[in-house]
């Protein structure tokens, strides 16, 4: 089965439900598979063929789905370029060597300040409705021309999409997922959440993180309803689910708590909404309570990576009790059970299963682990070995198969649910002139999960404050990846080999 498969069996079954709806624009499921065709027509005509990277920079909008798909239907590979710096996007383009990039409105002074050193075999085109843009693109994708579905010969292994996480070695590495990989995951959340064609998903994230595409795509393999939105504004996510009867939406820690802290908050009739899905696995308790009984519904964690195709685990709805007693309160600490066709181990230095009780790294196998990072096979082979996954947690289980994460055995840090390499924001802060040594360390935030928070120590006879390093960080990096306090010292402590030991830095800051 490939992805192109969902739209057609869709269009064939359910052609005149609505599939996606985006400010006052309803695409049925007939209509999608049609732009979805145009759009692969189009990108034909230029020339795109199995195995072309096309990278895409866009707001979250239904042209973004479309593109997906029509990239797949060729074999193609697309290449979200996530919300970042200028530095970050030329970073992966020169890694990712995309034939075409693809761009929406709002991007022209990005792809301006990117165009002197993009790599010259990159051919530029913007998508828009109806004055520029490639061939057939230009209206939209309501071309003239439409390839039937079967167009390109493409298999379940071939790569589909190539998404960048941050880089132990403070580069960004390409995560690359097979058709087979996200249609596993699919299939896995499907039954794990019960879903069905007559669910309403609320998609509120950015697509080009694995939290955004990733679940979308969940709810488009059984034929739901999709309502997008562009960016996240509290008040109007809660108009929206009591405009458009939602029934399932996926929420960030940093969501919830915006939401529930809306003065209006309870004026709302959310008495459609059946689920709220959410990540991350360090959720203030106390915050987890408040949203429990705020929404008044089923709550579901997931646990996953973009490796995993965001398919790890799932704590379910009977596990979030708000009973006070040790068995149900312990397990809302937990992220819950191995996913439907997923294997989770918790496994010691030589790779040996534990037994509920002991502390291990996390490994997974199943068909939607990636098949490793793009041009990078000395890492792929670090994290996939003898066919497992394995993920830098470390957690253990307990004798009921919960599992408990408790630390990364990676240098990582999880803002807002995505992860994020301490290394990439330590480079960039050692570039600044004045700064000597830098080490960046997580700090615990309510709404977030962690923060980064940067300790700097200062070459001799040079001077700086906080604000030009934040500044300098501000220009060369994602809003998200900005420490949020930047703190002097006189030197890092060390241990005998000169590594810098960030567990006495975290101790220190909690203590203080």
């Amino acid at each position: 089965m490939l992805l192109r498969d969902i739209l057609a069996h869709n269009a064939r079954n359910y052609p005149r439900r609505t599939a996606l709806s985006f400010e006052h624009v309803a695409i049925s499921h007939a209509d999608l598979l049609d732009r979805v065709r145009r759009h692969a027509a189009a990108l034909a005509s230029l020339g795109v063929t199995r195995g072309d990277r096309v990278a895409i920079l866009s707001q979250s909008s239904p042209s973004y789905v479309e593109l997906l798909f029509a990239v797949a239907q060729l074999g193609g590979v697309l290449v979200p370029l996530n919300y970042l710096s200028v530095r970050e996007h030329k970073t992966i383009l020169l890694d990712a060597k995309p034939r075409y990039l693809l761009f929406t409105e709002g991007f022209e002074d990005t792809i301006s300040a990117l165009q002197p050193e993009m790599p010259g075999a990159v051919e530029v085109f913007r998508i828009g409705h109806g004055d520029e843009g490639y061939p057939g693109l230009s209206d939209g994708g309501r071309g003239e021309t439409a390839l039937p579905v079967s167009h390109a010969a493409v298999s379940e292994q071939d790569i589909a999409l190539q998404i960048y996480t941050s880089g132990t070695s403070g580069s960004p590495r390409g995560a690359m997922l097979s058709h087979a990989n996200l249609l596993s995951a699919c299939a896995s959340a499907a039954q794990e959440l019960g879903l069905s064609r007559n669910d309403i998903f609320l998609s509120c994230n950015p697509h080009p993180f694995m939290v955004g595409v990733g679940r979308l795509l969940r709810f488009l393999y059984l034929g739901a309803s999709i309502v997008m939105r562009h960016g996240f504004d509290p008040e109007e996510i809660l108009r929206t689910i009591e405009r458009n009867r939602v029934t399932h939406v996926l929420l960030t820690s940093a969501m919830m708590a915006q939401i529930m802290d809306l003065s209006s908050a309870d004026r709302f009739n959310l008495a459609t909404l059946r689920m709220v899905l959410y990540g991350g696995p360090f959720i203030p308790l106390d915050l987890l309570k408040r949203a429990i009984r705020y929404f008044g519904c089923d709550m579901v964690q997931l646990y996953g990576q973009v490796e995993s195709a965001g398919v790890l685990t799932f704590l379910q709805p009977e596990d979030h009790s708000l009973d006070e007693s040790a068995p149900y309160m312990r397990k809302l600490t937990s992220v819950g059970k191995e996913a439907i066709g997923v294997e989770v181990r918790v496994v010691d230095e030589k790779g040996t299963e534990l037994p509920p009780g002991q502390v291990g790294e996390v490994v997974a196998r199943g068909k939607n682990i990636f098949p490793g990072y793009y041009g990078d096979p000395g890492f792929s082979e670090e994290v996939l070995r003898n066919g497992w996954l394995y993920t830098g947690d470390v957690a253990s289980f307990d004798e009921e198969g919960y599992l408990y994460l408790l630390d990364r055995k990676r240098d990582t840090l999880m803002i807002g649910g995505i992860s994020v390499y301490p290394r990439e924001i330590e480079n960039i802060i050692g570039e600044h002139p004045s700064v000597a040594e830098v080490a960046v360390v997580p700090l615990l935030d309510y709404a977030l999960g962690e923060v980064p928070v940067a300790i700097v120590s200062l070459k001799e006879g040079r001077q700086a404050d906080a604000d030009s390093l934040l500044e300098h960080c501000r220009i060369n990096m994602a809003p998200f990846k900005v420490p949020r306090a930047i703190e002097f010292t006189s030197s890092l402590p060390k241990n005998s080999a000169g590594k810098v030991l960030k567990a006495k830095l975290k101790e220190t800051m909690v203590k203080g």
